[in-house]
């Protein structure tokens, strides 16, 4: 349970700063607190973290669509404990610097980073291909806002060209995705085998080569960096 709680600890403090009529220093400050407690919960893992196993731990597995093979499966190796505590502390550097910065429509600000930093812990800690969709996805939700409104003078076509080419390789992602589990039987990432078919394998290739982004694919890359907030293009380059 406790990377569920990784999990909904931000969104639930996401949640909580957007429906809360908090002054900006109040609302800063909660953020804040609920990320500072986030990296808390992270280090205090660590305590009984086995590094040396091989099967993922702090895990939870809850069956959604059985035939389909489809379970919300969430856990951490020991490569997976880093990268989540790469996204929270990056998370917790990026809200403070926002609060520092005093950003306004605060409320609106803070949340959509919390929500953000929910969604990077799920996408790295996500055991089943769908449900790693599903929080890659969320992830791009507060990043196409925090662009498209707190953006520099260029941020509408910033954020256009981010969601045409995030939307692209979404559509191929998703494909692959649900051909190859189909195929496989499941979308379990333990019990997935390998795949010959050209398709998917070109489909995940250019679905990646948008997200990374990598040549020729990389045309939202400089305009996102140069018109997010610093914290933004932080979290973006960093995590």
């Amino acid at each position: 349970m406790l990377t569920t709680a990784l999990i909904v600890v931000p969104l639930a403090g996401a949640i909580l700063v957007w429906v809360l009529p908090l002054s900006r220093e109040s609302t800063s400050g909660l953020a804040l607190l609920v990320a500072l407690a986030e990296v808390g919960l992270w280090l205090g893992s660590a305590r009984n973290f086995d590094f040396g196993s091989d099967a993922p731990q702090y895990a939870t597995t809850r069956e959604w669509f059985d035939q389909l093979g489809i379970s919300y499966s969430v856990g951490l190796y020991g490569f997976q404990f880093w990268l989540v505590g790469l996204a929270i502390v990056v998370g917790a550097c990026a809200i403070g610097y926002g609060a520092w910065a005093e950003r306004e429509r605060s409320r609106a600000y803070f949340g959509l980073l919390l929500f953000l930093v929910g969604s990077l812990v799920g996408v790295f800690a996500a055991q089943d291909l769908i449900v790693f969709y599903v929080f890659f996805e969320a992830m791009l939700i507060p990043i196409y806002v925090l662009v498209g409104v707190w953006g520099g003078p260029r941020r509408v076509k910033a954020t256009l060209t981010f969601v045409l080419y995030t939307m692209f390789g979404s559509l191929l992602m998703l494909a692959s995705i649900i051909a190859f589990g189909i195929s496989q039987g499941t979308f379990e990432l333990a019990d997935l085998g390998t795949s010959s078919n050209d398709w998917i394998f070109l489909g995940f290739l250019v679905a990646f080569f948008v997200k990374a982004p990598l040549l020729p694919f990389h045309g939202w890359l400089r305009l996102s960096y140069t018109e997010a907030t610093p914290e933004v293009a932080a979290i973006l380059s960093g995590v």
